[in-house]
């Protein structure tokens, strides 16, 4: 298949979406998974595959081919790189979806790294003292230009503070317009690149646009993958302004707690958009005020946690994408990790109220 072809496919399938969206009404900020069948596609919030990501795309033998090394290959690994920084304790899971009736919220952040405003979120990250998932963008960290260097960089440096790093294929393309060996090609290639930026493979995924099949994800499982989505999408693809996607963030998770008793989740935001980086600030610190309040009242506390672990599910003999349960904490981990953060949240809220 040629990259016009797929290209073809792709906004076909960006139409049937648009479509399915209007009918469904709303679903842009609703968790809209289908119900499994052999070939049907399953789409996730946020998940408009209107086209690919912008990048030069390569036919599968390019992607498997031995990556040519650069003149500075030997220092291209610059940062030893823990094991679960590549999300190898959360390998071979049931697909994450977010779901918890817990206050736990992770961040996700898809499609980078660019140079222009990954590291001004990282800085944004450290101050609030929050780890995240990146999923990560082939193309973007893939040649020897200055700008895919210096965004090799900002990826390793990511992992530097703490972050984990995870694969969103080579091109942002939607899996379903793909044969098996393109999907293999995009999976396996972006494995090749992580191994030359990083030293080793990831081992959580998050398909483009949110959309997969059964065939998919059948094959992610072949390669020992934990699919990750979401349930709290920011809708920042659609907007320009840091309060808008504040706004969106707000209405979808009120929504989440009064139709599904979701409490918290995975939140969805691009570290490609500069309102994306301010947004996380605001939505943070959201969060942060909300917890004075929840503090008062006696009640459970938001956790931003650092680590996917907390919804993870071992698969074992479950069917290729199939859910994992809410996640849900055993009462003593619950109690300790709300005795800390009521600990920190007391002198925190203290601290504001005598400004």
């Amino acid at each position: 298949m040629d990259s016009a072809r797929i290209r073809r496919g792709v906004r076909l399938f960006g139409r049937i979406l648009l479509c399915a969206a209007a009918i469904a009404g709303g679903a842009a900020l609703a968790h809209t998974t289908r119900a499994r069948t052999p070939t049907s596609a399953r789409t996730h919030a946020d998940a408009t595959p209107a086209a690919t990501h912008a990048a030069v795309q390569r036919t599968p033998a390019e992607y498997l081919a031995p990556l040519e090394p650069l003149p500075s290959d030997a220092e291209l690994i610059a940062v030893d790189v823990p094991r679960d920084t590549l999300g190898a304790h959360v390998a071979r899971g049931m697909t994450i979806t977010g779901a918890t009736p817990h206050r736990l919220i992770l961040f996700t952040f898809d499609d980078g790294p660019d140079r222009s405003t990954t590291p001004k979120l990282l800085d944004r990250l450290d101050a609030a003292g929050v780890r995240a998932v990146f999923f990560l963008s082939g193309s973007r960290i893939l040649g020897e230009n200055k700008q895919q260097r210096d965004q090799q960089e900002v990826a390793r440096d990511a992992v530097r503070r703490g972050h984990i790093v995870a694969s969103h294929t080579i091109n942002h393309v939607a899996l379903p317009t793909l044969d098996s060996e393109e999907v293999v090609a995009e999976v396996e290639g972006n494995e090749q690149i992580f191994e030359r930026v990083f030293g080793a493979r990831p081992w959580l995924f998050r398909p483009p646009f949110g959309v997969h099949t059964d065939r998919t994800d059948g094959l992610l499982q072949d390669r020992g993958y934990t699919i990750m989505l979401w349930n709290l999408g920011t809708g920042d693809f659609q907007v320009r302004t840091a309060e808008e996607v504040h706004t969106t963030w707000r209405r979808v998770f009120e929504r989440r707690e009064r139709e599904d008793g979701q409490r918290g989740g995975i939140v969805l935001m691009h570290d490609t958009h500069a309102w994306s980086v301010e947004a996380f600030t605001l939505i943070h610190d959201d969060l942060m005020a909300r917890n004075c309040a929840l503090y008062d009242a006696g009640q459970e506390l938001f956790d931003v946690v650092d680590d996917p672990s907390l919804f993870f599910v071992a698969r074992g003999d479950a069917l290729a994408g199939e859910e994992a349960p809410p996640a849900v904490l055993a009462p003593d981990v619950l109690a300790a990790r709300q005795a800390r953060l009521r600990d920190a949240t007391q002198l925190r809220c203290s601290a504001l109220a005598s400004r």
